[in-house]
């Protein structure tokens, strides 16, 4: 079956018929409540397009506060222990982190929507749909605080980069994917540099790999599994439903992640015998706090930074943690340039593997022979995934729109071919991500300009013979945001339905 294709994501110029809009869903995601409206993106949409500076300053400080986020964490986790052991019950703060963010995202709803908002909050298909992801993020967040038990937080953080090998590992046994012969290089000096920082800095004082805590190792190890699984189910829920606030998201996958996590810690005989808050302290709500800053922010965070980012800002985190170590004079460690040296060579590592050219686009980088250019243009990919709902940009313009992932690349700007096999349409490519497309039927009426009515029906995603969509030709070139118009989808659809027809009666299509 196609799945549910994340929307929200920057709009593409396509043409297609009139959809509804609706009243409390603004063009950048946001829902607006009364007078308030607040923005799932930050920055907002509306402040990308109308003040691109500011965005941009923005980003860097969102990218740099995430680094510190990822750094303090572990730190301060290290912090609440005593003689180097974590006293409490290890899962107890994970659910006051998880009660705590329900609570502020309720009260939030609250206070932008009323009672409206809150009962979105507890809505049966959002608590179903997030149900799942919640309860293995606990999981995930269990392993994190069994691992963080008896590892530093430096070497936690250098750990957690082995997700980009087990990452591609992952790809190429479920899904084929394939990494050059310089990132599978890459990725195994990237596990060397990460051995040896661990060895050395583990080992430096009780004499070395002996005072490794392999349990520790496996559990980071299981964690990464755990978050991984857990990218994949969060781009395809929490940005899938647009119709959904943010707040809504994070408190509908809290609730069944407190709950979760409430009956792992069952397993702890420590909350059993000596209760849930033995042992806690002010640097214990610390922790937790931290878990709720983590938890939140990050929602925003994957909004505005990509996953090359986001790994680059990880991976700065291991510098971090080991310089404030060495600053700060609750911890013993003491700056060794070995350790120093093998934390930037880490970074260095994911950097040179993330701008590492994929297999797919150094085949796009060789031009074709000029008698091959007409063939290649009609390349048929696998759908991984298709989406009813369009753009917010789309919808605004009353544009009736179906967004897709692809397993390839698709051609930049707007192209057109078939959907399935069998469905003519018109696509435009994401400016920055080729895999991703918005599509329009070419057998629907063209926009006519007019504002889409409350009672328009939704459309539903069509029935195919198979999963494909394939590119048969180019319509035009990628155009600014701002000459995004109905009348310019309403171009495209007119120019795409001209070259098919002449593909058709010239026996192109069918050759």
């Amino acid at each position: 079956p196609i799945r549910s294709q994340p929307v929200g994501r920057e709009p593409t110029a396509m043409a297609c018929t009139q959809r509804p809009s609706t009243t409390d869903k603004a063009i950048d995601g946001s829902v607006s409540f009364a007078h308030t409206k607040m923005s799932a993106y930050f920055p907002s949409r509306a402040t990308v397009s109308q003040a691109p500076g500011r965005a941009k300053v923005l980003k860097l400080a969102l990218f740099a506060f995430f680094v510190v986020t990822r750094a303090l964490h572990p730190m301060l986790i290290d912090q609440s222990k005593s003689d180097g052991k974590i006293l409490y019950a290890k899962n107890t703060p994970v659910v006051m982190n998880k009660i705590l963010t329900v609570f502020l995202m309720n009260l939030l709803a609250l206070l932008s929507g009323g009672w409206s908002g809150v009962r979105l909050c507890w809505q049966p298909r959002c608590l179903i749909v997030f149900g799942l992801i919640g309860t293995v993020y606990a999981l995930g967040d269990f392993l994190e605080m069994l691992s963080l038990a008896t590892l530093t937080g430096g070497v936690y953080q250098v750990l957690l980069q082995t997700k980009l090998m087990i990452t591609a590992l992952m790809c190429w046994w479920l899904k084929g994917s394939r990494q050059t012969a310089l990132q599978w290089h890459v990725l195994f000096s990237m596990f060397l540099a990460m051995s040896s920082f661990v060895l050395v800095d583990q080992g430096g004082e009780s004499g070395g790999a002996a005072s490794l805590p392999l349990l520790a190792v496996l559990c980071v190890m299981l964690k990464v599994v755990v978050s991984c699984y857990c990218a994949v189910l969060s781009e395809k829920y929490l940005k899938a439903f647009s119709d959904m606030p943010l707040f809504a998201k994070i408190s509908g996958l809290s609730t069944t992640w407190a709950l979760a996590s409430l009956l792992l810690c069952g397993t702890e005989p420590q909350v059993a015998s000596h209760g849930f808050f033995a042992h806690w302290d002010s640097v214990t709500w610390l922790v937790t706090w931290s878990f709720v800053v983590k938890t939140v922010s990050t929602m925003y965070l994957l909004q505005a930074l990509d996953s090359v980012q986001k790994n680059i800002g990880e991976a700065l985190a291991v510098i971090v943690i080991y310089v404030g170590q060495v600053a700060m004079a609750g911890f013993s460690e003491a700056f060794e340039l070995s350790v120093f040296l093998l934390a930037v060579l880490v970074v260095a590592l994911v950097k040179t593997y993330l701008i590492a050219p994929k297999p797919e686009a150094a085949k796009q980088q060789r031009p074709a022979p000029p008698a091959a250019s007409s063939a290649a243009a009609a390349r048929r990919m696998k759908l991984v995934s298709l989406n009813s709902e369009g753009t917010p940009l789309m919808q605004n313009l009353g544009v009736n729109t179906f967004t897709c992932e692809v397993s390839g690349l698709l051609p930049p700007g707007v192209f057109y071919g078939m959907l399935g096999g069998v469905y003519p349409v018109c696509g435009s490519t994401h400016p920055s991500s080729p895999r991703h497309a918005e599509l329009v039927m070419l057998a629907h009426a063209p926009v006519d300009g007019k504002k889409p009515g409350p009672s328009s029906p939704a459309p539903e995603a069509p029935f195919m013979p198979c999963q494909s969509l394939t590119v048969l030709g180019h319509v035009r070139d990628p155009l600014p945001r701002e000459s995004v118009s109905a009348e310019q989808c309403m171009k495209d659809v007119e120019k795409a339905r001209e070259q098919l027809h002449d593909k058709v009666t010239g026996g192109d299509l069918l050759a």
